[in-house]
């Protein structure tokens, strides 16, 4: 029953006593702890018949695989003891290849790695119902709220192979969660059938995502935001962030949004289906966006200027009070190069957003500056194919752009130091 898990861990099946049989051949894995569910536990005679209880999950640990707890409630009450029962110096938490439901959230502490196998699967309790402050036309008020399933409150976790599933949840809730930590990994898992925001990470120092597939999520596919949005944790700083390889669909705002994030790179993602910006920097400083596709974009109550394939910019109400005012307020310092861009409104765009939308002096004293828009090409784009409403020390240079309705937009009266050259219209 679980020959998936002792493939990656060298444990056999249970024996006749219901105990897993640990090898002897792996020095140095730390505590190891497995979390399954009761579907393939032993009978009354000794023999694992497949038939037990799958409402029932188990913990096993220890040298020999003894089952330290079980639970006939919730999946989150054994994942939660066994994160808690991780030492100090680290260990691994591996879930069976079963269907796991949640009552709530279960957090991990520091040096933990929680692992799945083909067919882990996380599932979400709807907890209520609440008002969308922004529904789409295919939603209707109030939608089902939720929990989130997996909160990173430690330094040195990990988070691979596992799907999250929000069951038709759509506010309030993450698949994974992330704030205050330093160095977190969270790479190959999939989320599906709703949360808020998919995978989130807040205050935090160190963190890769990497080739997850992330799959209509409500309001932001990865994300610096939380939810729900204007608590404690939302829109606040992290660095040294990479975001690569994933793919991210079916999103009412933004696919991909680095808010309020420094020493930052976005490499290789596809993007597709958003109603924002796809990949957006809102404020950001410091950071390459290179090598993304980014394709088909329905504008959901677009900005001023539109919606764009990528985006840098600077919006007021993405702002603490701990950062107006400084220059982690402003986006600085981007570079976009090698990117392909098709069916979007506007393919690249720099802009300010004021708060007040008559305050025009904040395109000047707001606007993005320092970024670099090279190499990259732009497909069908209605409205422009690279669009600067603000701006100040930037380059244009070297970019291809097909078919758009204007190609290179650039507004003269709040943009200033903005060189171009070598670009291809056609």
């Amino acid at each position: 029953m679980l020959s998936s898990i002792g493939a990656v861990a060298g444990i056999g099946l249970f024996s006749q006593t219901g105990q897993a049989q640990v090898d002897a051949g792996l020095p140095g894995t730390g505590a190891v702890y497995f979390v399954t569910t009761g579907a393939g536990q032993s009978n009354r005679n000794g023999s694992a018949n497949g038939n037990g209880d799958r409402s029932k999950y188990l913990v096993l640990g220890g040298g020999r695989g003894n089952v330290a707890f079980s639970t006939g409630g919730t999946a989150d009450e054994a994942f939660q003891y066994a994160f808690d029962k991780v030492p100090d110096s680290g260990g691994a938490v591996i879930a069976s290849a079963d269907t796991f439901r949640f009552g709530g959230p279960a957090t991990m502490g520091d040096n933990t790695t929680l692992t799945g196998q083909q067919g882990t699967r996380f599932v979400v309790s709807q907890t209520g119902t609440d008002a969308d402050p922004a529904p789409s036309e295919s939603q209707s008020n109030p939608l089902p709220t939720g929990h989130d399933l997996i909160r990173v409150r430690g330094d040195n976790v990990s988070i691979t192979g596992i799907e999250f599933d929000a069951d038709g949840t759509q506010l309030h809730n993450q698949a994974i969660q992330a704030d205050q930590c330093e160095s977190v990994y969270v790479a190959r898992n999939r989320t599906v059938n709703g949360f808020q925001m998919a995978l989130s990470f807040t205050r935090c120092t160190g963190v890769t995502v990497e080739h997850n597939e992330v799959s209509n999520p409500n309001w932001y596919g990865i994300t610096s935001r939380a939810a729900p949005t204007g608590s404690d944790q939302d829109l606040r700083q992290s660095s040294d962030v990479v975001i690569a390889g994933n793919r991210v669909v079916g999103v009412k705002f933004n696919n991909i949004a680095p808010y309020n994030v420094s020493n930052f790179a976005v490499i290789g993602n596809v993007a597709v289906d958003g109603g924002h910006s796809l990949i957006a920097c809102s404020p950001a400083q410091r950071g390459t966006i290179v090598g993304n596709v980014c394709r088909g974009l329905t504008e959901f109550a677009p900005d001023p200027g539109g919606e764009a394939g990528i985006e840098i910019e600077y919006k007021e109400t993405h702002l603490r009070d701990e950062v107006a005012g400084t220059p982690e307020a402003l986006s600085s310092d981007i570079t976009i190069t090698g990117n392909q861009v098709d069916n979007c409104p506007v393919g690249i765009l720099a802009r300010t957003v004021p708060a007040d939308a008559g305050n025009t002096d904040a395109r000047t004293e707001k606007r993005p500056y320092g970024f670099t828009i090279t190499g990259n090409t732009v497909s069908n784009a209605s409205a422009a194919g690279i669009r600067l409403r603000s701006g100040d020390a930037g380059v244009v240079a070297t970019n291809t752009v097909r078919n758009a309705g204007t190609a290179i937009d650039v507004d003269g009266e709040f943009t200033a130091g903005i060189e171009q050259g070598l670009n291809v219209t056609r």
